[in-house]
């Protein structure tokens, strides 16, 4: 028997063993594998309770818990049923299935014998009746290969029912020279060994996600009594003994899935060890086997304390025995709750540590707090989970989402010094989720986490629950997974918390007004003097760039700006922020610094690398070094740059240029910049703009400015092509022109709804000139592509080009159409702006968003955009 066939072999294998097709492959079966676990659980409840003809509809005879809603649920999200309907009912996709209904049922009943949470359960060998009924499920499966209708979904349930626990158990046969009889039976049948019992490519790939299969199967034993919880007859208690989970198995499955995230929060640590003030200590809420601290400590060896807190003893044991073997000095471990700071803030005292003094991580936490409830007063409600309150009865989503505002905000008390890192994984919402079967763990993830009373919530849900608790993500270090999908499964943030002007300081500098503290310091933040050669004329009408900056920041705070574009403008600061860094540690005393930021409109850009420039304290070590540090904002002479220069005038490394001469012409960036060069050009949201002869001209003048070695960094919301899960920037406002069209077309004006119809008769007395051309100037009516980009670029520059998604929410669909500029342009033939807001009203939110969030870029609470991003250099 070759070596690689043992059992210990089972658990030590690596990706690099197998094909990349086979990986692909093996990724999608385990997210199967584990809905199948879920499913078929599910099937053989309803089954016992004789509600699989009828599904467990709201006229199903059982007390209407959350359990209950956590199933229909759950079997929406297969696109299995419909709860909605009336009455509910399956779906043609759910009757099919259903047609394999005795499969499904056998196989949830030998999923309901891993019934046990005690630790150690799957060490311990099978009995001789599981192994029996294992054995006879196989055979089970046997026939389903053999048969000639086969549904795939299904296929993978059932699979899926009997991998899962066969993988784990192997680990009561560690050490063994061969597989046990009917494992190796099925693994044959599957294609992961040949004739000999060696691994094939196939099973290499397979085995390698086989220690995920934990998150599902830690909680069998809450499956197996599922009947008992849909009858009302049991309530899932969480915490202390818990009988609905096995807690070994899933810290250590738990574990294992979180640390793929790890080592993509790095960049969050080393920003804070490299130019913030690094805390005290480092405290990991949730610590599970303590493998977080462990990496980080590996990055930041000694210089912190570590602290692991988790509900569960025996993540504690687990965590004391890593953190040992990784080498952290005394590492402190308490018993915790993450629903707790204040119980937190007594036990670190008792160790002579402040609360405020660290930093604190988290990794899948906050979703498994106590629920404990907050005002629901202005609160959306938008999450689309199912939830269980304490007692089993439902929870609507606006309760969820007080308790998880009132949460963040008891955290919000304690994290004013360092904020926090949360790790979070998030709910998909089932119309979304049935689209993307295999690309998700949320079918599998949003049920056993629904049933054990949990309440995640959407990604952006989430981030506006945060903003009501008063924290703001710093949002270049976000990452988000997947990142062009219409969801979001897991994210990184740093949260800190929200200051309502964070660039005030500067500012009162700017206007020679030292803050105290800044006086005391020393501090000298105008490293250079400022030498703006454009200004606003004075009393300019900043309506227009009023109704921008606050479709980019709620109510035009500039502490929270919206994700549709904050994410994005990230990306571009993150590698603008790395090239200045890049270029201090080559610059001498004397030498600027200048960054050019191209098509500033607002100042949304510049803003953010304000920002970041305040929270590492850059400009002051750069004048520590005797460099100086410019940011130069050019643009068209209009009412957003109007407005950029109001938010930004004061702040003393701004400069503000005009990209249009006294004659009307256009300048060269040379020539607006007199001579000087930049270090790095950041072009946000424009290069869609452009046609191909202003594009061409474009990239030739920003060559020009850009200093050998110079870089470009840009984004682009609305170049082609769009992929199949998302639509480009302006795709809704040409939907959105093209219903307007059709409206002032119709031969019958009178059949029209009354805002189009009173809109088309105010249009055709009005004969508005050039309307189409303006509208057309206004945005392209065929949208520019990335190769057209990529091509002028690349006459004087290399680089590359990525490209990323972002959700854009209903309500900022209908705010991006009415920008006063944008809608007065887009519909030149309505010239009233009364009328002519009414019917871009009536037109979003009859036609256009329901169009667009109905199709394959629907995210449940807006659609998906694609956003391409570029690096280029001057060589």
């Amino acid at each position: 028997m070759p070596s690689e066939t043992t059992i210990t072999a089972t658990f030590q294998s690596t990706d690099s063993e197998a094909p990349a097709d086979h990986k692909a492959s093996a990724r999608r079966r385990n997210f199967l594998y584990q809905d199948g676990v879920v499913i078929s659980s599910i099937i053989r409840a309803l089954d016992s309770l004789g509600l699989l003809e009828s599904g467990p509809g709201r006229e199903c005879g059982l007390p209407e818990t959350g359990y209950l809603g956590v199933v229909r649920r759950c079997l929406a999200s297969v696109g299995w049923f419909d709860g909605n309907a009336g009455p509910a009912a399956w779906t043609p996709s759910g009757r099919a299935a259903l047609r394999h209904r005795d499969h499904l049922v056998e196989a949830g009943r030998f999923l309901a014998r891993f019934s046990g949470s005690a630790p150690g359960s799957w060490k311990t060998p099978w009995d001789t009746e599981t192994s029996d009924a294992f054995s006879a499920a196989v055979g089970r499966l046997e026939e389903w290969h053999a048969g000639s209708e086969q549904d795939e979904f299904v296929g993978a349930c059932l699979e899926g029912t009997l991998l899962v626990p066969a993988m784990l158990s192997l680990r009561a046969h560690e050490g063994s020279e061969r597989l046990p009889q009917d494992v190796e039976r099925l693994l044959g049948l599957l294609g992961w060994v040949d004739s000999e019992c060696g691994w094939t490519s196939k099973g290499r790939a397979f085995r390698n996600f086989s220690d995920e299969f934990g998150l599902a199967a830690s909680y069998l034993p809450m499956l197996a009594r599922l009947e008992e919880l849909l009858r009302g007859e049991l309530v899932v208690s969480p915490g202390g003994d818990e009988w609905h989970r096995e807690q070994e198995l899933n810290v250590q499955t738990g574990s294992a899935a979180r640390s793929r995230y790890f080592a993509d929060a790095d960049p969050i640590f080393r920003e804070m060890f490299a130019h913030g003030r690094p805390p005290a200590f480092i405290a990991d809420m949730g610590c599970g086997d303590g493998s977080w601290l462990a990496h980080l400590h590996s990055m930041l060896g000694d210089s912190v304390r570590y602290v692991g807190i988790d509900s569960s003893q025996i993540a504690l044991d687990d965590a004391r025995q890593k953190l040992q073997a990784a080498g952290v000095p005394d590492p402190l471990l308490l018993l915790g709750d993450v629903a707790s700071p204040q119980e937190l803030r007594a036990q670190l005292a008792g160790h002579g540590l402040s609360i405020e003094d660290g930093l604190h991580i988290r990794s899948f936490a906050d979703h498994g707090r106590t629920y404990r409830g907050g005002s629901s007063s202005d609160v959306p409600g938008s999450a689309s989970g199912a939830y269980v309150a304490p007692d089993g009865t439902p929870l609507s989503a606006t309760e969820v989402e007080a308790d998880l505002i009132a949460h963040l905000e008891r955290w919000k008390t304690h994290i004013g010094k360092h904020g926090m890192v949360l790790l979070e994984a998030h709910c998909v919402p089932p119309q979304v989720a049935s689209q993307h079967l295999g690309t998700l763990h949320s079918v599998a993830f949003d049920t056993y986490r629904g049933l054990a009373h949990q309440y995640p919530v959407e990604y952006s849900t989430f981030m506006d629950c945060s903003r009501r608790a008063g924290l703001t993500a710093v949002s270049h270090l976000e990452r988000r997974y997947p990142s062009t999908l219409p969801f979001v499964a897991v994210s990184v943030n740093r949260f800190v918390c929200a200051q309502p002007n964070p660039l005030e300081v500067v500012q009162l500098r700017g206007r020679n007004e030292q803050p105290p503290a800044a006086a005391a310091a020393g501090q000298d933040l105008a490293t250079t003097p400022q030498a703006n050669d454009w200004h606003p004329e004075p009393g300019s009408d900043l309506d227009d760039g009023r109704g921008l900056h606050e479709l980019l920041y709620f109510d035009g705070d500039l502490s929270q700006p919206r994700r549709w574009s904050s994410g994005a403008t990230g990306v571009v600061v993150r590698e603008v922020m790395a090239a200045i860094n890049a270029r201090a540690e080559q610059a001498r005393r004397g030498d600027v610094i200048r960054v050019l930021d191209y098509g500033a409109g607002t100042g949304l850009a510049s803003i953010e690398l304000s920002k970041i420039c305040i929270a590492q304290d850059l400009p002051e070590r750069l004048a520590g070094l005797g460099i100086g540090f410019e940011l130069h904002l050019v643009d068209l002479p209009h009412g957003w740059f109007a407005q950029g220069y109001e938010l930004l005038k004061d702040v003393p490394w701004a400069r503000f240029h005009s990209l249009r001469g006294d004659g009307g012409q256009f300048r060269d960036l040379l020539d607006v910049m007199d001579g000087d060069h930049v270090d790095v050009v950041m072009a946000n949201m424009v290069f869609h703009l452009l046609r191909e002869g202003p594009m061409r001209h474009a990239a030739a003048s920003i060559a020009a400015v850009l200093a050998p070695g110079g870089k470009l960094v840009f984004n682009a919301p609305d170049l082609a092509p769009a992929t199949r899960n998302s639509v480009l920037f302006h795709d809704p406002n040409r939907l959105l022109r093209r219903h307007w069209l059709n409206a002032l077309d119709a031969a019958d004006p009178s059949v029209l709804p009354t805002p189009l119809r009173e809109a088309v008769a105010h249009a055709r007395s009005a004969q508005s000139l050039n309307a189409q051309e303006r509208a057309d100037r206004r945005i392209l009516p065929t949208p520019q592509s990335i190769e057209g980009v990529v091509t002028a670029l690349e006459q004087f520059m290399t680089g590359t080009t990525t490209s990323q998604t972002f959700e854009l929410l209903a309500e900022e669909n209908l705010s991006t159409a009415l920008v006063p500029s944008n809608q007065a342009e887009y519909l030149a033939e309505i010239t009233d702006r009364t009328i002519r807001e009414a019917a871009i009203r009536h037109i979003v939110r009859e036609y256009v968003f329901p169009e667009i969030s109905a199709g394959p870029a629907g995210t449940g609470l807006g659609y998906n955009v694609e956003w391409k991003f570029g690096v280029f250099e001057r060589p």
